[in-house]
């Protein structure tokens, strides 16, 4: 009986933690749909954005007003890596992925001669840094669910100042980018300078061949380039926070789901381990109650 009272007590305990996995994945898949309706929304804006930036620059348009944030020298050998992973767990392999990335540029970069100041999001990246014993500029554990533009802007807008004033020579993201539904792969985005408008992945496709959309610049194309450039900056990191977020509910659902399959099967595998537990049980009581009335000669 002592058998078969530790095999209910496990089926119990596995209930409980299907429980737990079943509403965590409904929870995620809650907040993907959310989060993927942005994406969804913004992805046009900021290929549009990015394409129409390109053809400017193709054509010359910045001839007359060239910007600081296209400048592909730098004499500063400081190039900023930001490494976008969560506040919290059970992602899968979501922090893992991207954070062996960032840690395979950290030291390509440093052994070329840069110095590379960390900015790292999500309390898993960085915990990750600081058990490395990696030094980190800066950490932001205030994103969470879904990335607010605001705070987003303030750190593009500290970037574009900083590379601005030649104080960093670049700027890359580390971040997981969400491709479908069933593939999402971590990447390294350049986000400045902007001397390659197609540097990101997701960037806007190059027109064909022989097609140049022609335009009228009004105002001048200096005060032009002075709106899209930063915001095309800020643009292309909101992005990156926008697919890593979406990467993460998705790669949850995904661990959850597992999860929950894993808890069924082992639920199925106890309650018939019990059932024949407590049928060799009856059996063995069965036996043992014919055998004493035998010897009674009843």
């Amino acid at each position: 009986m002592a058998k078969a009272r530790a095999i209910l007590k496990r089926v119990k305990a596995v209930k409980s933690i299907r429980t737990v996995t079943k509403t965590m994945e409904m929870v995620a898949t809650a907040r993907y749909r959310k989060n993927h309706q942005l994406v969804t929304a913004i992805k046009p804006y900021v290929d549009r954005l990015a394409g129409t930036v390109r053809h400017l620059v193709a054509r010359g348009s910045l001839a007359e007003a060239e910007h600081p944030l296209l400048r592909a020298e730098s004499s500063a050998k400081r190039q900023v890596l930001l490494v976008i992973t969560s506040n919290r767990g059970l992602a899968g392999s979501y922090n893992s992925g991207v954070l062996r990335m960032a840690t395979q540029r950290h030291r390509q970069l440093t052994s070329e001669g840069y110095e590379v100041p960390l900015h790292v999001v999500g309390k898993r990246g960085i915990q990750f840094m600081r058990f490395r014993r990696h030094a980190l500029e800066n950490s932001y554990t205030q994103f969470d669910n879904v990335p607010a533009y605001e705070l987003v802007r303030e750190i593009a807008d500290d970037f574009i100042e900083r590379f601005t004033a030649g104080e960093i020579s670049g700027v890359e993201v580390a971040y997981t980018q969400f491709v479908s539904t069933g593939k999402q792969i971590p990447v390294i985005a350049p986000v400045l300078p902007l001397s390659d408008i197609n540097a990101s992945p997701g960037a806007a496709v190059p027109a064909e061949a022989g097609h140049q959309p022609s335009y009228e610049l009004i105002p001048s194309a200096k005060e032009l380039f002075e709106r899209l450039l930063p915001l095309t900056v800020r643009m292309k990191i909101f992005q990156c926070f926008l697919d890593a977020a979406v990467s993460e509910q998705m790669m949850r659902i995904t661990a959850m789901r597992s999860a929950t399959d894993s808890a069924d099967e082992m639920i199925h595998d106890l309650t018939v381990q019990y059932n024949r537990s407590r049928q060799a049980q009856i059996t063995t009581e069965l036996a043992e109650i014919m055998g004493g009335s035998a010897g009674l000669g009843t």
